[in-house]
């Protein structure tokens, strides 16, 4: 399958994965969904912290769902493709940020959105695209 490197692309890969997180998690209350973007490794993943995970909001790798997506392990294949077009385009100018951009655009589209109000959102609820090299970095979600 050629998946070009697009926003529609981007999130229809996504709203198969969320709805996909929708029936495995049931009514758990969610407090964060991740998205991180690595278009130097060829990689995407998603990852959930729940209201009832101990782990600290800041140490994502360490939450329970941690690459819930495993895009390495075989469980996210459509993705493989699209991460590989990503890691293409950046190799040419070697700048994340426009991909970060791209993932942040597409987690709040109405495509998007409409599967995430279909989870049990937490009060203080967020989604967040973040930068993996910049500990201060902005939410490109926003």
């Amino acid at each position: 399958m050629d998946m070009e490197y697009n926003r529609e692309n981007i999130e229809q890969l996504l709203e198969g994965k969320l709805q996909q997180a929708l029936s495995d998690f049931g009514e758990k209350e969610l407090k964060i969904i991740d998205v991180g973007v690595f278009p130097w490794h060829s990689e995407i993943s998603v990852s959930f912290l729940f209201s009832e995970d101990s782990a600290a909001e800041d140490d994502i790798a360490a939450w329970p769902h941690f690459d819930y997506s495993k895009i390495f392990a075989g469980d996210w294949e459509q993705a493989r493709e699209l991460a590989k077009r990503m890691n293409e385009k950046w190799a040419t100018n070697n700048d994340p940020i426009p991909f970060f951009f791209d993932f942040g655009s597409a987690l709040t589209s109405d495509r998007i959105s409409s599967v995430i109000k279909r989870f049990n959102l937490a009060p203080d609820f967020r989604i967040q695209v973040l930068n993996p090299d910049d500990p201060k970095s902005e939410n490109f979600c926003c």
